[in-house]
């Protein structure tokens, strides 16, 4: 698989087959929006409402919502987040809030719904985004998970989890409204006309055709116009699903941003963070960050650690699962106290990526892990699951490498980058350059304007 490319060569082969100033749907591309050649007039400024119930930035949906709208609301469009909490407000986007109860869960997120869907329709935006099922009369969607899907995936994790009753109930009753939320949400036209979605991964968009496959209208291959913005029939069905071509789905990724995850770190922090984590400059520390830590694989970090006899092989565990004494628990009996190291939520994790060789995240179910990016994006390769998501960051093999969830195959594939330093070099660096190219915030921003314009564009055609 090539990892090659650029992020403005994706948006010039990503093909938006609405109708706009009179072209054929089918022929129209986001070249034709965004080519300096074809674009006469500076379009106005938007007035964008984002949606999302909690913004922050240590979730990874929160985060990847608030950089594209803070770098939209700073080129001069309106934005209006609406959120029930919002940590470090920008002051470029206007917080509108959500009052209302966040506990439980299901309550939390009824409630915040159906406050939107009954407020949003009296404000005069040009583009309503949610991120997921937040309200159902978005315009665009963001798709980092599709909830029967990740129900599915962690089914097996919660059969075993230590937990009440009254807490399985709550799973239950929350999962039950966010699939019956997606049902309403996810469909062609809404109230305000067509709809567009913009799942962060190739494999996301095969799982939302598969849930939701009414969504969008879809035409063979051969009947898509040359012009479509597909350079051959290949690249279409490699951008298709079941070899059709669904116009209002396009794959939008989640990204780094580059400055602040840079392996420029390395000689700024990974000393100091070595040092107060009791970790030595000649240990070979791999990083694994995030909650959720049965889901995401540290059960299996673990043990595969446990079977590396190497005692300078450390794993520095950066993030705090509240459910998680059992995985510390695992970590005592196989004795490697002085081998993990539990640091806990940080807000500077970018400081922890600096201070280790390989990003280790064996996880069962992701969209497109930011956590991932941004490891890459601090030059670490990246050892993961081909989940969804993994085969854009890693699958040409020279950014990191797919490990199966299985400790002795996790152990092996450590032991390989032990042994050669410049495999670690190399495949960091490749790392890096790979989220310069195709990951980075401000190519993910161009993309989600360059939707909004279309579809816009569509409409007025009308």
């Amino acid at each position: 698989m090539d990892c090659g490319g650029t992020g403005d060569q994706e948006l010039t082969h990503l093909a938006i087959p609405f109708r706009a100033y009179g072209t054929d749907p089918r022929s129209f591309s986001i070249a034709q929006i965004v080519s300096p050649v074809t674009c006469h007039l500076s379009p106005p400024p938007l007035r964008i409402a984002f949606v999302i119930i909690n913004a922050n930035r240590h979730e990874g949906t929160s985060r990847a919502v608030l950089e594209v709208a803070e770098r939209l609301a700073t080129q001069g469009h309106q934005l209006d987040l609406w959120a029930r909490t919002y940590e470090n407000p920008s002051p470029n986007v206007q917080w509108v809030r959500i009052a209302g109860p966040t506990r439980p869960e299901v309550l939390d997120f009824e409630s915040f719904r159906m406050i939107c869907d009954r407020r949003l329709p009296t404000h005069d935006y040009d583009i309503i985004h949610s991120a997921g099922p937040n309200t159902s009369v978005a315009d665009v969607y963001t798709i980092q998970t599709v909830h029967p899907v990740k129900v599915r995936e962690f089914s097996p994790l919660r059969s075993v989890a230590e937990t009440s009753v009254i807490r399985r109930f709550s799973w239950r009753a929350y999962d039950d409204r966010v699939i019956a939320a997606e049902k309403r949400a996810y469909r062609n036209e809404g109230p305000r006309g067509r709809k567009v979605f913009l799942p962060v991964s190739i494999g996301t968009r095969s799982e939302l055709l598969a849930e939701y496959p009414n969504l969008g209208s879809r035409q063979p291959p051969d009947a898509v116009s040359q012009d479509s913005g597909f350079d051959d029939r290949e690249e279409l069905e490699r951008h298709s699903e079941s070899a059709c071509y669904v116009e209002n789905i396009h794959v939008v990724p989640n990204g780094a941003d580059l400055d602040r995850f840079t392996p420029a770190n390395r000689s700024l922090h990974r000393s100091d963070v070595r040092r107060e984590q009791g970790l030595a400059d000649d240990d070979f520390v791999m990083v694994f960050s995030g909650g959720d830590w049965r889901r995401k694989g540290l059960d299996l970090a673990l043990q595969a650690i446990a079977k590396v006899s190497r005692p300078k092989i450390k794993l520095l565990v950066v993030g705090h699962d509240r459910a998680g004494d059992d995985v510390r628990r695992l970590s005592d009996e196989l004795g490697l106290q002085d081998r993990v190291i539990f640091a806990g939520f940080r807000t500077d994790v970018h400081r922890y990526y600096a201070a280790g060789d390989l990003f280790l995240f064996p996880t069962a179910y992701e969209a497109f892990s930011l956590a991932t990016i941004e490891a890459a994006a601090s030059g670490l390769p990246v050892l993961m699951p081909d989940v969804s998501g993994a085969s854009e960051l890693i699958g040409c093999g020279t950014t990191g490498t797919f490990v199966e969830r299985d400790p002795q195959h996790i152990a092996s594939v450590i032991e390989m980058y032990v042994r050669s330093p410049d495999l670690v070099r190399q495949h960091g660096e490749n790392a890096r350059s790979i989220v310069e190219s195709k990951f980075n915030w401000d190519t993910i921003t161009r993309q989600t304007l360059v939707v909004y314009r279309s579809l816009l564009a569509h409409r007025a055609g009308q």
